[in-house]
């Protein structure tokens, strides 16, 4: 995991909760390779700039266990909303973070949700559970009813239309909600602040390659260390989410290590058919 501010998260919830705040919902209900290949993405493109690259400082850690606060806190508000009849809560859910977020950069003047002010209470407080409750019915109307008649809800919810079509859905502001966005000029300012401290690893790189490669590769890879004999107990450990790939996804140390076993595999004179 990489917060410890929230029990334990790994990088394939955070980049899933990173999707959604990131008004990606669709992405985000993709499943894990596609979100965490899209942050990675975007953190890679950002990291390579070296103006962006402050962005990743300790502000930024505090907003992303605010955001992993937020998504846990709406998780909990459908599972016992009165509306709420079961399934579909992973795509509610998805999509009501992106709402949230949506709506405090609809606020004039504003530069998003105040995270920082979320980390500091960590809870999302009386007055963004009740805007969690009012969106998370409002998004559910939207996903529940896709424009094709007997439509897979889990389908409809991976498509853009459908992000557009909930991010544009009107949705009544509660009291006490601006009291929670800061100004553009006040995110501004703190970005400009903030220094690069190495919270984001170059782990996601590793991962990503790894990524790359479906699952038939690592199957062949295991099958030619095991004849030859060359596999480590952690590396076989490592193989487990690579040879099931999209469903599982390695975590960075088992990435770097199976990136090392495929050099070992090729001096051994393993060749990809």
């Amino acid at each position: 995991g990489v917060l410890r501010g929230v029990q334990v998260i790994t990088k394939t919830d955070l980049a899933k909760v990173e999707c959604c705040f990131n008004l990606e919902p669709d992405v985000a209900c993709k499943g894990a390779e596609k979100a965490f290949v899209a942050f990675a993405d975007r953190i890679s493109k950002e990291w390579s700039d070296e103006s962006r690259r402050a962005i990743y400082g300790d502000d930024w850690f505090k907003s992303a266990v605010a955001r992993v606060i937020l998504f846990r806190a709406a998780e909990a508000i459908i599972s016992k909303a009165a509306w709420y009849k079961g399934g579909y809560r992973a795509q509610i859910v998805a999509y009501t973070c992106a709402g949230l977020a949506k709506l405090a950069l609809d606020q004039e003047g504003t530069g998003g949700l105040d995270y920082i002010k979320v980390w500091t209470q960590q809870s999302a407080g009386d007055v963004l559970e009740q805007q969690v409750a009012k969106i998370s019915e409002a998004m559910a109307d939207v996903l529940q009813n896709p424009p094709l008649a007997g439509q897979n809800v889990s389908e409809w919810a991976k498509q853009q239309a459908c992000r557009r079509t909930a991010l544009e859905k009107r949705v009544s502001v509660v009291k006490g909600f601006v009291d929670w966005v800061v100004t553009g000029d006040e995110r501004r300012a703190s970005k400009r602040e903030q220094r690069a401290t190495g919270l984001i690893d170059r782990g996601l790189d590793s991962v990503k390659q790894v990524l790359a490669r479906d699952s038939k590769y690592w199957e062949s890879l295991r099958g030619f260390c095991r004849t030859r004999r060359i596999l480590l107990p952690e590396d076989e450990k490592a193989l487990v989410p690579a040879c099931q790939i999209p469903g599982m996804v390695p975590s960075d140390k088992q990435a770097a290590r199976l990136l090392k076993l495929v050099d070992r595999a090729v001096d051994a004179g393993w060749q990809l058919k």
